[in-house]
């Protein structure tokens, strides 16, 4: 089994950021282990894990800490399907660093054994912000200053998400029909597909919307409409007028008042002021 390690780096980058995408299925995917800890999350599409001897389920939105010494692999959910993600790998020595200094008052997190509650699942404004925090990396910034302050971010969202469930401010259908209706083939289908996902009508959906998140089903719908069209135009060359059709929109000029609302600029000048992180396509062990 390989170990992998952070050993390549240059002097002056203390982790890695990368965007990865499979599209291998296979019921026993290869295994490795490393010497530093990581966290990642699904931007698109389903998979699972192999983590520590357990199989654990990958979709749109979840967030997976993983430990120096966890032994783990990946696949994508069935053949013909395809997972997306963003992992963010660093020393563990920089999260004992910041942990004595700032954090010691916080839950365990990197220290908690049971990788079953080092999952978060992830509504549309939390994955922006994720993305909002991770600029820096994603352009290159990534000596110690930057992933540390990355970090800190992290583990504040995370406190907000633990807040959110002792306090049982979010039913568990809801929760889990915001999670579910990120993925395309979902939000494509627009409000009744959200209550479906959510096993009650449309309007009892928009009620607890109201009550619980202060938006409508059509805000959520919207912004895991625009977050799509989004990672399209940064990752690959398909045409606007395709992505406004995959995101279950008939009007163009809605589509471009949405996006402009959210990025403020075009589909066109994002896509060509985007990072654009290199396609990779992790190899079969």
């Amino acid at each position: 089994m390989r170990c992998l390690t952070l050993d390549a780096l240059s002097p002056y980058q203390v982790c890695t950021y990368a965007h990865w995408q499979y599209t291998h299925f296979t019921e026993t995917p290869s295994l490795h282990t490393h010497d530093f800890h990581e966290l990642f999350w699904i931007e698109e599409g389903e998979g699972f894990q192999i983590l520590n001897g357990e199989r654990r389920p990958l979709s749109t939105g979840l967030l997976v800490l993983v430990r120096a010494d966890d032994v783990h692999g990946f696949s994508a959910a069935r053949p013909g399907a395809i997972m997306r993600f963003v992992n963010f790998a660093f020393p563990r020595r920089l999260w004992g660093e910041l942990w004595r200094r700032r954090l010691s008052r916080r839950p365990v997190y990197f220290a908690e054994k049971d990788h079953r509650k080092r999952e978060w699942t992830l509504v549309p404004a939390d994955l922006e912000r994720l993305r909002i925090m991770a600029r820096d990396l994603a352009v290159g910034s990534r000596d110690a200053l930057f992933a540390e302050a990355f970090l800190t971010g992290v583990v504040s969202l995370l406190a907000g998400l633990d807040q959110r469930r002792a306090s049982g401010s979010l039913p568990d259908w809801l929760a889990g029909s915001l999670a579910r209706i990120q993925e395309q083939r979902h939000f494509t289908l627009g409000t009744p597909e959200f209550a479906r996902l959510a096993g009650c009508t449309p309007e009892h959906l928009a009620r607890a919307m109201r009550k619980y998140l202060g938006r409508t089903p059509t805000d959520i719908l919207n912004d895991a409409r625009l977050t799509y069209a989004a990672l399209q135009l940064c990752t690959t060359g398909r045409p606007v007028l395709d992505l406004v059709a995959d995101c279950g929109l008939e009007n163009v000029g809605h589509f471009y008042k949405l996006f402009r609302a959210r990025f403020g600029t075009s589909p066109e000048r994002y896509r060509r002021h985007a990072y654009l992180p290199p396609k990779r396509e992790l190899a079969r062990a």
